[in-house]
């Protein structure tokens, strides 16, 4: 009896002594220094290593080191690496309400694609001329990329597209070229015309700033630079039995126009409007035409 007495008090003795050494293992990583010469602290990814010189005339050459490495936990936002594509801009950095400290999130960065799908109608002003007001389509966000802090949070993109623009020319006149320019040329009454248009084929690059509006609305607002790569006039007449189509190529308009953008949308359905300030043409080489544009526009969040 008095042996099992002596073996369950050493048990006892043995268990509290480990509980002890545990619970200083848990506070060994507190350190206080004092009077050190210098401190030193290097991170090499998650590794850091904090040197402490605390070496004295007696004492040279004395350093303490300090070596941890801290792995990051997964939804753990204070410790996510840092996005070298990170984005800081100014008004759209919300403050964090899970902390009292008001740290922000981190920007997301994400490919998107198939944004801003459109259907408008332009209207012409400016030395239009005999141009008609005209339509156009495209997308304008094709692929891009979209950076925000959330699905509820504003966002900045940059994307690429193409679109796509015709212009009707007036009843009872037609496109003609005379060298490099682009001119209109009127019809006698017995001449039926078939059809008479100038197209342009472009690219968009956008640069947007979309801001949610409760839990299904968008408003979206920004710049796009248009590229207008191609361009060509038909006209198509008859007279008698006799049919006429004409195709004119390497017309001279301004390869560089921009529009000033924005739209709302409710569920990814919504209304656009745009503004161009700049011609379509320099003179002499067709008219200086300007217009403005408002359409669908097919939102995807």
């Amino acid at each position: 009896m008095k042996c099992t007495l002596k073996f369950m008090t050493g048990l006892l003795t043995l268990s509290t002594a480990c509980v002890s050494s545990a619970a200083q293992e848990a506070t060994d990583t507190i350190k206080v220094i004092e009077k050190a010469n210098k401190t030193i602290v290097t991170r090499s990814g998650n590794t850091t290593k904090i040197v402490a010189d605390i070496g004295d005339t007696v004492n040279s050459g004395q350093y303490y080191i300090y070596e941890i490495e801290v792995s990051r936990l997964d939804g753990d936002r204070e410790t996510e690496l840092k996005d070298p594509w990170d984005m800081r801009i100014p008004f759209f950095n919300p403050r964090n309400p899970e902390t009292e400290s008001g740290s922000r999130h981190t920007i997301k960065r994400k490919v998107t694609a198939l944004k801003h799908i459109y259907w408008g109608w332009r209207f012409n002003y400016h030395d239009k001329q005999h141009v008609k007001n005209s339509f156009e389509t495209g997308i304008r966000h094709m692929v891009g990329v979209t950076w925000n802090r959330g699905r509820k949070t504003p966002s900045f993109s940059i994307g690429a597209g193409f679109g796509f623009m015709r212009l009707n020319a007036q009843d009872g006149y037609v496109y003609e070229k005379l060298s490099d320019c682009i001119t209109f040329d009127a019809m006698k009454s017995e001449i039926k015309i078939d059809k008479s248009h100038l197209d342009i084929w472009r690219l968009h690059l956008p640069v947007m700033m979309s801001i949610p509006l409760g839990r299904a609305g968008n408003f979206c607002f920004g710049g796009v630079a248009n590229f207008n790569t191609y361009a060509s006039a038909v006209t198509q007449i008859c007279y008698g039995d006799v049919r006429k189509k004409t195709k004119y190529k390497s017309l001279q308009q301004n390869l560089l126009t921009a529009d000033l953008y924005a739209s709302i949308s409710i569920g990814g359905v919504g209304i656009y409007a745009t503004w161009e300030p700049t011609s379509l043409f320099n003179k002499p080489y067709g008219p200086q035409l300007k217009s403005w544009s408002i359409g669908i526009d097919m939102f995807c969040f």
